[in-house]
C-alpha cells in the first residue's frame, strides 16, 4: 500500500511541475507615443491584462527619440501585432504598435 501512494505522489508532483513549468517567448517591436514613466504604466497594464499568458512588458529607449522598443514575455506563443494593438483598447490612440515580432 505505500508503494502505491508513494507512486501515486511521483506522478501527482511530476504532473504538477510540468504544468508550472511553461515555456515562454518573448516578443519585440516598436511603439510610438511613450513619453512618460505613466505612459509605460498604462501600456504594461493593458497588455498584462488583455493578452492571454503575459509575463512581463518593457518599453525602452528606441533608435529615435520618437520611437521606442517595446518588449513583451509570455507564455503563450501566439502574441501578434494586431492582438497587442486591440489589447490596448482606448490606448491605441495615444500608443501605435509599428511592429512586432517573436525573437527566435
Amino acid at each position: 500500500m505505500k508503494n502505491i501512494l508513494l507512486a501515486l505522489s511521483l506522478c501527482l508532483t511530476a504532473v504538477l511541475y510540468a504544468a508550472d513549468d511553461k515555456k515562454s517567448f518573448t516578443y519585440e517591436g516598436q511603439i510610438t507615443g511613450v513619453v512618460c514613466i505613466s505612459c509605460k504604466a498604462h501600456i504594461s497594464g493593458a497588455l498584462s491584462q488583455k493578452l492571454p499568458g503575459v509575463i512581463s512588458v518593457d518599453v525602452k529607449a528606441g533608435e529615435t527619440p520618437e520611437q521606442q522598443k517595446l518588449i513583451i514575455v509570455a507564455n503563450n506563443e501566439a502574441v501578434t501585432q494586431e492582438a497587442a494593438i486591440k489589447a490596448l483598447g482606448t490606448y491605441a490612440k495615444n500608443y501605435q504598435i509599428l511592429s512586432l515580432a517573436k525573437k527566435p
